[in-house]
């Protein structure tokens, strides 16, 4: 009998009151499928990580976030800490579920549960951020993209009961304040290319992109990124000026992707981010507000194993 271990965060996306009841209903399409499941709710930010590592070390086979990103993200690095393997997947929970929708989850946590049955367990290469916290360089492992400069500035100010309220339309409610406001400090960034070549730009934000397929307003994006290639697709904001942003997000939006030439698509596996004039250049992760620059990002040489549709 496999052993299951679902570890769900009770304060995470919207309806949050009925959080109890759509977990228990998860719990039983995984029991019904034979398995045996422990099924354990979050205690504080961060608290994932440690549980996920105890239950993969005490012989869990399987672990299943019931969340958003921020929740797997915490699964995946207490896997990437334990002393052995086991398979890891996602039921939607959260606010942005971008994992989930690339995986052609639904969004209904009971049919994703359903689903994950189907799956199949593929080894992916996570990405790997390294910043400044207040207690010096920490490292942390991703999955579905990492941001540095006024993206993770926009995960630092959307509150979180206007995510729980909103989902994530918070996070475009938020955008539009800080586009009125015109906060966009250019900060210092060093890439290679495919190639091996390497460049510099000053930028405003950079963000190393895995997904291939987004909800919502962002669903016509195509940036030929593949949570199974060892590399990103960078975004590279060359701008400060607030047009070229609701440009950019025009385009994408309405699926016409015409060029902005401020705004430049490059694929690589390394970058590096320093700051300029403004000292205080933030870094998020999979949606989870990380640190500060300096900040390298890449690939991780060890492999986790993702449930993933065939």
């Amino acid at each position: 009998m496999r052993k299951l271990f679902l570890i769900y965060n009770p304060a995470s996306g919207q309806r949050t009151r009925k959080r109890a009841e759509q977990v228990a209903l998860v719990t039983e399409v995984f029991r019904q499928a034979g398995m045996q499941v422990e099924a354990c709710a979050t205690t504080h930010r961060g608290s994932a990580v440690q549980q996920t590592r105890l239950a993969v070390e005490a012989g869990c086979d399987l672990v299943v976030a019931c969340g958003g990103d921020g929740t797997f993200n915490e699964c995946l690095n207490g896997m990437m800490q334990a002393s052995r393997k086991a398979e890891l997947g996602v039921v939607p929970l959260g606010s942005g579920n971008l994992l989930a929708t690339d995986l052609h989850l639904p969004s209904n946590p009971v049919r994703a549960a359903h689903a994950l049955l189907s799956y199949k367990a593929r080894d992916v290469q996570p990405g790997t951020i390294t910043c400044q916290t207040l207690h010096g360089p920490e490292t942390r492992h991703f999955i579905i993209a990492a941001g540095v400069g006024s993206d993770a500035e926009l995960m630092y100010r959307t509150a979180a009961e206007i995510k729980e309220r909103f989902g994530r339309n918070a996070y475009f409610i938020e955008m539009a304040r800080m586009t009125f406001k015109g906060e966009f400090p250019l900060f210092h960034v060093e890439w290679k290319d495919e190639q091996g070549a390497p460049h510099s730009d000053n930028v405003a934000l950079v963000m190393a992109i895995r997904a291939r397929k987004f909800p919502g307003l962002l669903r016509f994006v195509n940036l030929r990124s593949s949570l199974l290639k060892p590399e990103y697709a960078l975004l590279l904001f060359r701008t400060d000026k607030v047009r070229h942003f609701l440009n950019y997000f025009a385009s994408v939006a309405s699926g016409l992707n015409w060029r902005v030439p401020q705004i430049d698509v490059v694929h690589a596996s390394w970058f590096r981010c320093a700051a300029n004039s403004e000292p205080r250049i933030r870094c998020q992760a999979d949606g989870e507000l990380l640190g500060s620059v300096p900040a390298e990002v890449g690939i991780a040489g060890k492999t986790f194993r993702l449930l993933m549709p065939e």
